[in-house]
């Protein structure tokens, strides 16, 4: 090699040093420079003690019109705070970013992570190995190549929650409850719920309420003063500590229970095991491990995690529409005229999965009239970041605003509005299909980038189906009182991290009696 060639070399890669070495001086003066995204100001030192009250997702969209900036920025006792108001900035960050974006931040989440203890779930869990391999274990049950293996179990419980409803309809609400626990650990777990007072699915509940609670960040002041959580339960002002003591309880069980009971089967006679998500991750990923113990801790936080996200997911949003059923009939109709259509005397089944333009548009309507999920999981940024000539820090905890994304009247007009109608246009033949030209709202409301959603596609095709044959079987109405007045529900919500309707009432019914009959002849069929 001749030295004139290493001469060339050096060169060269002197130059790149110095181009380098140019680009992260740069950098760094410039973001020494730069300031932080606007927001409202905070006491001097400190900045602001607590999040907005709920819902915190307005309020933070007001800020975003009231700054001119779709990125907002809080001193929370010096954490930073970014949120993201707009599709844009959380595709730039979350998703073009993903490298240094995907972390979680262990700052904010201690009440919810150490004292009830969810640090097990790979959600909450920070970017690396573990994460990494939770997320595989994930996918490889979950990713569109197999979904559709689940569609029979998602079919039978389904079928058997609308014949539950015909004999009992005044019990809509506790039976659609049953459904969403029952569709989660069918598929996880091989389980069948109890239809009373079923064990596994009251520590579930007991356990989403704790997420729904402790996850609006700043909820808990221990969460910005980590310190506290060395408080005695007994101390005023420690009340956190007895919640967290229940809670934990709750956490634990999600964990272990259901997933010892497949692990009994499974040392007992595999081939008698009925197939679900956690007998194919033993087989697959934890019997054929180095590290069996890792690798089962990995399974477990997998499964655990969707039986805890999941089942909630499920019925928020169909609660959701079903409370749109009650308060626009007229969108019921056609959706009723849709399906009648096509399924001329039958109930729709997956089958039917394309040929059903105006169902996909009722569960989209659903996903974005009132999302599950207002602000979701907090991203961490792992390293200083530029973004719109503002300095995002390091360390900064950084939120998507996904309902004011999905109410932005400039892309959904009247968002306040149910209407599914926005997400269809007619073809030269005059038919319905779904218009591409509409945002999905399935691309803010499942998540961003690394962390998005593992079990939408799953979520999605469980909506999809229950909510075709609600509307193909039943008429969903007002409720009426003594004097045969409609009762109008508020169609207001709880508002936490996850959001659900208010209570309450309407009146469901078979839409006739043959329509009660399929049902009947429909849940019989899916148990064979």
């Amino acid at each position: 090699m001749s030295r004139q060639f290493l001469h060339s070399v050096d060169i060269l890669l002197g130059a790149s040093a110095l181009v380098i070495l140019y680009k992260l001086y740069t950098r760094l003066v410039k973001s020494v420079h730069l300031p932080y995204p606007p927001g409202p100001p905070g006491y001097p030192l400190i900045g602001h003690v607590k999040t907005p009250e709920e819902p915190g997702w307005s309020v933070y969209r007001d800020w975003s019109q009231q700054y001119g900036s779709d990125v907002i920025h809080l001193n929370l006792v010096g954490t930073h705070l970014i949120v993201l108001n707009s599709l844009q900035s959380c595709t730039d960050l979350l998703e073009k970013r993903s490298n240094i974006y995907s972390d979680r931040p262990t700052s904010g989440i201690t009440m919810l992570s150490e004292l009830c203890g969810l640090s097990w779930s790979f959600g909450l869990q920070c970017y690396g190995p573990e994460w990494r391999d939770g997320r595989k274990a994930f996918q490889t049950q979950f990713h569109a190549g197999v979904v559709q293996k689940y569609r029979p179990a998602l079919s039978r419980e389904i079928y058997r929650f609308l014949r539950r409803l015909c004999a009992n309809p005044a019990e809509w609400a506790h039976l659609l409850n049953l459904m969403a626990g029952g569709l989660i650990m069918s598929i996880g777990y091989a389980i069948d719920v109890q239809e009373k007072n079923d064990p596994l699915l009251a520590a579930e509940e007991h356990a989403a309420e704790c997420v729904k609670k402790t996850l609006v960040p700043g909820a808990y002041l221990v969460d910005i003063l980590p310190f506290l959580k060395y408080m005695p339960e007994w101390l005023p002002g420690a009340g956190f500590q007895r919640e967290a003591k229940a809670w934990r309880k709750s956490m634990l069980q999600v964990l272990h229970a259901p997933y010892d009971v497949v692990k009994e089967r499974m040392a007992r006679d595999p081939a008698a095991t009925p197939d679900c998500v956690t007998k194919s991750l033993m087989e697959k990923m934890v019997d054929t491990a180095k590290d069996p113990a890792y690798m089962e801790r990995v399974a477990k936080s997998a499964v655990g995690s969707m039986y805890l996200a999941g089942s909630d997911t499920t019925l928020s949003i169909i609660m959701s529409c079903i409370l749109a059923m009650v308060l626009h009939p007229d969108v019921q109709r056609r959706a009723q005229e849709s399906i009648d259509r096509v399924c001329q005397g039958r109930l729709p089944d997956y089958s039917d999965y394309d040929a059903l333009p105006y169902v996909h548009a009722f569960v989209r309507e659903g996903l974005r009239w009132n999302p599950v999920v207002a602000l979701n999981l907090p991203h961490r940024c792992t390293t200083d970041d530029i973004y719109k000539e503002y300095l995002i820090p390091e360390g900064s905890i950084v939120v998507a605003n996904i309902r004011a994304i999905l109410h932005d009247p400039t892309v959904y007009p009247d968002p306040s509005i149910f209407n599914p109608e926005r997400f269809l246009r007619r073809t030269l033949d005059d038919e319905l299909e779904l218009d591409p030209n509409v945002l999905d709202p399935a691309q803010a409301a499942f998540g961003f980038g690394r962390r998005i959603c593992p079990g939408r596609l799953m979520a999605y095709q469980s909506i999809w189906l229950a909510l075709a044959n609600l509307l193909a079987a039943f008429r969903i109405e007002c409720a009426k009182d003594e004097s045969g007045e409609p009762i109008v529900p508020s169609g207001e919500y709880d508002w936490g991290f996850s959001n659900h309707p208010k209570p309450f009432k309407c009146a469901i019914r078979p839409r006739s009696k043959e329509h009660e009959l399929l049902v009947v002849r429909a849940a019989k069929a899916s148990e064979e």
